[in-house]
């Protein structure tokens, strides 16, 4: 699927997720950018080349037989601790990409849709980590969330549909990320429902006075 985007990860992200070291919840969410996007996709295709180049021309160290017998050790420790793998199947949730579909089919955990305030519903999600919160959030067709600044990170990418803040309009495959005094109110579009995959640091912060109120549904449960 290739579409014209406005918005996606920076450099860096892309960087550390062509080397393998972004984290899990980052990289689930860059995952279900680039089955949207091919820009991003041809620059992350750029970057592991080039990644690959530099490791060619990486000049050899010697090392200790002593050290090799150590990691060899430590990777035959770790083989016979292992436990079965959980197969999933490759086949995609249909219209959302196969990183998403994986965590919608685990076999450990079902996301249930719970409703969280008159116009959005989340599904969270276990991914195994405990730095984000990975959900799903579904915005009813026209639905205001409430008005909110961050106490974290937030990553967002749109599954389906469309929503828009006092910024801009955020469509199908486009990536977001909000940092704390990054304050917004999105809105679903009028023509339909609106589904956003999103990565939560920490909760919201409601600027209503009486926000308080939905504390207790704001608290995040990274898994």
């Amino acid at each position: 699927m290739s579409k014209h985007l406005t918005h996606h990860p920076d450099k860096a992200m892309l960087i550390e997720f062509a080397a393998g070291t972004l984290g899990t919840a980052e990289s689930i969410c860059v995952s279900a950018h680039l089955h949207f996007c091919e820009q991003c996709r041809t620059e992350l295709m750029r970057l592991e080349q080039v990644g690959s180049q530099l490791m060619t021309e990486a000049e050899p160290a010697i090392i200790d037989d002593k050290l090799f017998d150590t990691v060899m050790a430590k990777i035959d420790h770790a083989e016979a601790a292992e436990q079965p793998a959980v197969v999933v199947s490759e086949q995609p949730v249909a219209g959302f990409p196969l990183a998403v579909s994986k965590l919608i089919k685990n076999k450990d955990y079902t996301p249930i849709w719970k409703r969280l305030s008159a116009s959005v519903d989340i599904a969270r999600f276990k991914t195994g980590q405990k730095d984000f919160e990975v959900a799903l959030h579904r915005i009813c067709a026209g639905g205001k969330t409430p008005k909110h600044d961050h106490h974290g990170l937030e990553y967002t990418v749109v599954l389906k549909g469309s929503f828009s803040d006092e910024s801009a309009v955020y469509k199908e495959g486009d990536f977001l990320t909000r940092q704390p005094g990054d304050v917004h109110q999105p809105m679903g579009a009028q023509n339909g429902e609106c589904i956003c995959l999103s990565a939560l640091e920490a909760p919201i912060k409601l600027t209503n006075p009486l926000g308080f109120l939905m504390k207790p549904l704001l608290r995040i449960s990274p898994m």
